[in-house]
């Protein structure tokens, strides 16, 4: 059975998350890199193809105003780097000073306007991206900006050891990340829902999860239409299939 409990980070993995970002903020560095944005989300995509805001978005030495814009203002929905990163299995060097040059080219088209706008004003015209698609279904980007126009084949040279950086912060920092940040948060069920809809999932009927679950039988199938109702579904059948896509049923 799958259960559905809400785990607490502690103190110590929080600090020691923080750490090992900082730490990877100077390790791009060292590589040239003038800033260094990683985002996690444990499903890229809703079911109707748009871009998952990250459970997890950190950012170094980034505009004050980037973080809100990206996960508030729908510009990481938009954002055309995040878009070719979901499609290749390949690190990629990007510009959008000169996207005639690199796999922007074609993509900066008036969805993205903002995003390419706020890039080229803020300085930041160039520089990699490493995608990251996990076993789980889970999917990376670790990348890193330079605040400079160069050479496309400077920051060709980065990629290697960039990709390792990316494959080696992952491995030692995704045991650190909680139940928040391994959770999807396109759709937010409430612990009951959750459950209940595990049990669903499991083939009980509203009657067996009552007698699971000690509530009444109403209990349980408000729990079930409310959530199916916040997946957009229209049966339970749909909404255990939406919220199984969305690993909100993950143990």
């Amino acid at each position: 059975m799958m259960r559905v409990e809400i785990e607490r980070p502690a103190a110590a993995d929080v600090n020691r998350l923080e750490e090992a970002f900082d730490g990877l903020f100077a390790q791009t560095q060292a590589l040239g890199f003038d800033a260094v944005i990683y985002d996690y989300t444990p499903v890229p995509r809703s079911l109707e193809g748009d871009l998952i805001t990250p459970s997890l978005l950190e950012m170094r030495n980034v505009p004050q105003d980037m973080r809100q814009l990206w996960c508030e203002r729908g510009y990481y929905q938009v954002d055309p780097v995040q878009h070719f990163a979901l499609e290749s299995c390949a690190p990629f060097v990007w510009s959008y000073q000169r996207p005639d040059r690199s796999v922007l080219q074609g993509r900066l088209d008036n969805a993205a306007r903002q995003v390419t706008h706020y890039m080229r004003d803020h300085n930041m015209p160039c520089g990699a991206t490493v995608p990251l698609h996990l076993p789980n279904g889970g999917f990376v980007t670790l990348t890193g900006i330079v605040a400079r126009q160069q050479q496309e084949r400077d920051i060709s040279d980065t990629l290697a050891q960039l990709t390792f950086l990316a494959h080696r912060f992952q491995e030692s920092a995704f045991p650190l990340f909680d139940a928040s940040m391994r959770t999807c948060r396109h759709v937010k069920l409430s612990n009951r829902e959750r459950e209940c809809l595990a049990w669903s999932a499991e083939g009980l009927t509203a009657k067996e999860i009552a007698r699971k679950l000690h509530r009444s039988v109403a209990t349980v199938t408000l729990h079930l239409n409310t959530a199916a109702k916040k997946l957009g579904a229209t049966n339970r059948v749909q909404a255990v299939v939406r919220a199984l896509h969305y690993r909100l049923l993950d143990s």
